[in-house]
C-alpha cells in the first residue's frame, strides 16, 4: 500500500488501488481541493467529476460552518444515505476532502475500515 500523494497521475494510481480492494464496494472515489476543484478521481459508473467537486466542496463548506457557529470544531467524516441505498462519504485529508461513494447496500463497517486504512490521519 503506498502513501497519499498529491501528483495527480500518481494520486491517480492510489485511487484506483482502492477502488480495486474494495471489491466492488466503492464506485467514485475523488479527492477535491476546498475550492470545489477536483485533484484526481476514480470511478466504475459514469459521472461529472467538476460536478461532484463543486457540490461536496458546498456540503462541506455548509457542514463546517455550521459547526464552527456552534462552536462542536470540525467533522470528522460526513456519511449521506442517498435514496437508492448508496451512501457517500466526505472526510478531510491532508488539506483535501476525499470523496467516496458505495454501491447500494454496501458494509458500512467495511468501508469504513477502508477509508481509514488508506487515509489515516
Amino acid at each position: 500500500m503506498s502513501s497519499y500523494v498529491q501528483d495527480p497521475e500518481t494520486l491517480k494510481s492510489y485511487l484506483d488501488e482502492i477502488i480495486r480492494v474494495s471489491r466492488g464496494a466503492l464506485e467514485v472515489l475523488m479527492v477535491v481541493k476546498p475550492d470545489g476543484t477536483p485533484v484526481a478521481y476514480a470511478n466504475t459508473i459514469s459521472l461529472r467529476p467538476d460536478f461532484l467537486a463543486a457540490a461536496v466542496s458546498t456540503v462541506s463548506g455548509v457542514v463546517t460552518s455550521v459547526l464552527d457557529m456552534m462552536r462542536l470544531g470540525d467533522y470528522k467524516r460526513i456519511y449521506v444515505e442517498l435514496e437508492d441505498r448508496r451512501y457517500m462519504f466526505a472526510l478531510h485529508y491532508r488539506g483535501d476532502i476525499v470523496v467516496a461513494i458505495t454501491k447500494p447496500n454496501p458494509n458500512l463497517g467495511f468501508i469504513n475500515m477502508l477509508l481509514s486504512v488508506y487515509f489515516k490521519h
